[in-house]
């Protein structure tokens, strides 16, 4: 499959002046406080697209879940980059359609090399974007060593994914339904705690599977390739992946050590997204 470098967008923006805010050794995100609005994101635009239809593949299902509707708490970030640069994040959208349309990419891995690079803000406001589109979209917390995502939305979830691998319990079970955000999320309850062993069950294979029969795109928000257990731990049976990576600190050595991780491991790279420019 032909490589789309750059096939997401900066999303989002230094500090006013270029300067990082005192006292703040790190990149915002949902691993630290939230920062104030971007003001002057740039953006390259999805490459070499074409024609390609943004229908033509068969709506997923719509078995009612066993449980109440949810109402998802959206972090003040993710809201405010889709207030100010929902257009930016529309044109990801079309191109992650355009690909599944054209290429049957459904299951899409979000991963980085190291925490705190505007991942998992990403993933979220993308998924609020594809949710403004026809089919059904799932959001994967697939952070196996540091989950975030019940906590970001404000869920308190009985079963989650760990409990689906690990237990046998139901998907319904753990599939939380949020019809006024058209989306779906499949949280995870506790961290694991041997992540490689996880990824080769068969548990984790057949989840993904039950899940491509449902839903007409999955979103993978996986954790960091070279960070403690998750290190070079790459997830089974997703179809590609999405380097997210920071401006600021990933080196071009880490980028190039990540493709090599995803080239060994059989995971074709979708695009890059590089945040906070």
């Amino acid at each position: 499959m032909k490589e789309v470098d750059e096939a997401l967008a900066r999303a989002y923006a230094r500090a006013p002046g270029g300067a990082s805010r005192p006292g703040h050794a790190g990149p915002p995100g949902p691993h630290r406080p939230v920062p104030p609005a971007p003001t002057s994101p740039a953006v390259h635009e999805l490459a070499d697209r074409g024609n390609r239809s943004e229908s033509g593949i068969e709506i997923g299902g719509t078995a009612p879940l066993s449980h109440p509707a949810t109402e998802l708490l959206w972090p003040p970030v993710v809201l405010r980059l889709e207030q100010d640069w929902g257009d930016r994040f529309d044109r990801m959208a079309s191109g992650l359609v355009a690909d599944r349309d054209a290429h049957n990419l459904r299951t899409i891995l979000f991963t980085s090399c190291h925490r705190a690079e505007g991942r998992t803000t990403l993933v979220l406001t993308l998924a609020r974007a594809l949710a403004r589109r026809p089919g059904r979209t799932v959001v994967v917390d697939a952070d196996l060593t540091g989950p975030m995502l019940a906590r970001l939305l404000g869920l308190r979830p009985d079963v989650g994914l760990d409990d689906i691998v690990e237990e046998g319990r139901s998907l319904d079970d753990a599939l939380i339904e949020a019809p006024d955000d058209h989306l779906t999320v499949l949280p995870i309850r506790c961290p694991i705690g041997r992540p490689r062993d996880f990824l080769a069950s068969p548990g984790w294979t057949c989840t993904l599977a039950r899940l491509r029969r449902r839903f007409d795109l999955i979103l993978l928000d996986g954790g960091p390739l070279f960070t403690g257990l998750s290190a070079a731990v790459l997830h089974r049976s997703v179809d590609a992946a999405v380097l997210v990576t920071h401006h600021g600190f990933t080196g071009e050595r880490a980028i190039a050590r990540a493709r090599e991780v995803l080239e060994a491991g059989g995971v074709p790279l979708l695009g890059m997204a590089e945040t906070f420019v």
